[in-house]
């Protein structure tokens, strides 16, 4: 695992998971990641990466097990968007290769040069 359940509360300042979830959605979240970097990092090895790349990734991790936590139900909802009325509501979320995140996620990966097809 990337993250520790200290890092993700004292250095990301998490608190929106329970610390007797904690180490399982973070565990989810690596999973995620590493399918949306293609499994370089296992590849590579964490501990080979830079130190910016470690702490974007790191950030990634946290913000993946935050958008999972809040939407985990919606996640898996086929419904994209619904309108009532004038009122019409959108889901934010990116989904790549069959993984649903945010855009802030993506972000953070493109800067580690991780999700580079061409690698």
């Amino acid at each position: 695992m990337y993250v520790t359940s200290e890092y993700y509360t004292n250095e990301f300042g998490g608190k929106l998971i329970s610390h007797e979830e904690l180490e399982k959605k973070l565990e989810n979240a690596c999973e995620d990641i590493d399918h949306l970097t293609f499994g370089r990092i296992q590849r590579v090895g964490f501990d080979c990466l830079y130190p910016r790349q470690q702490t974007l990734i790191r950030k990634a991790v946290c913000m993946q097990a935050e958008y999972r936590e809040q939407y985990g139900a919606a996640l898996i909802n086929p419904i994209k968007s619904y309108g009532v009325g004038k009122t019409r509501v959108e889901m934010g979320n990116v989904t790549c290769g069959g993984i649903n995140t945010t855009q802030d996620v993506i972000d953070k990966l493109e800067d580690t040069g991780l999700r580079c097809r061409v690698l």
